[in-house]
């Protein structure tokens, strides 16, 4: 499996404010070079469990406040990746996607019709807002194109799920192995610049900058990426070993 095609659709599930950002926020704006239309939805905006430097305000923000200041971060950061965006405000920790709430999902799925499904790590124990979101997809994905199920919008074909990057430091726990990657040496300031715009998470830069190089690192030793300074991994559901 390609990545990068050119002219993809590529819908993007997001838990919370900013992970389509650190985990795929290079392979987005390589989409977009390449002739893609990249829609992004975050779940929740990351209010309560993502928010740390407004929580640290005084005086305390109200949940409003803090959504409304992740709601302009997200943005600035999806404009800067060339990304549309939007947040369905489900309220996050816990994040629960029940039958209507799915459907919401699916008929995003069904209005956008994405060749490729970006989500998190279907395992990604550690954060279980993260494997909700993953749940919901895959079950969007696989029942995108049932007839019997109605939503707003029309059946379309099933598109491909890819996982993206697992919580920093927990891949002995979730076992996440990519088994894809993408160099992002030549977007990687941008993608940083995006991380930026997403204060409310100071230390991502920092962080997805080292898994950055990090990927690269095992995208030279697994697939002969020998000019790769910058990557991000994924991995497919089901699928071993490396391209």
């Amino acid at each position: 499996m390609t990545m990068i095609q050119d002219g993809m659709r590529v819908l993007v599930f997001s838990a919370h404010a900013a992970d389509f950002c650190s985990r795929a926020g290079g392979t987005i704006i390589r989409f977009v070079e390449a002739g893609g239309t990249v829609q992004v939805y975050d779940l929740t905006y990351g209010e309560r469990c993502e928010s740390p430097a407004l929580w640290a305000r005084n005086p305390r923000p109200t949940i409003e406040e803090v959504k409304a200041v992740r709601k302009e971060e997200m943005t600035a950061a999806a404009s800067i990746l060339g990304a549309s965006i939007d947040c369905f405000d489900f309220g996050d920790s816990p994040l629960v996607l029940g039958p209507e709430r799915r459907l919401q999902v699916l008929d995003a799925v069904r209005a956008f019709r994405p060749d490729l499904v970006l989500s998190h790590w279907i395992n990604d124990l550690m954060h279980p807002d993260h494997v909700e979101t993953t749940q919901a997809a895959l079950w969007a994905c696989s029942y995108c194109n049932a007839g019997g199920i109605e939503t707003a919008h029309e059946p379309c074909p099933r598109p491909s799920l890819v996982c993206y990057e697992t919580t920093m430091g927990t891949v002995p726990v979730s076992g996440f192995v990519p088994d894809l990657y993408v160099d992002i040496t030549g977007v990687f300031d941008r993608k940083m610049e995006a991380l930026k715009r997403l204060a409310a998470q100071p230390g991502l830069p920092e962080v997805y900058e080292v898994l950055g190089r990090y990927r690269a690192i095992e995208s030279l030793h697994v697939a002969g990426m020998t000019d790769c300074r910058y990557a991000e991994g994924f991995a497919r559901i089901g699928k071993q070993g490396v391209l």
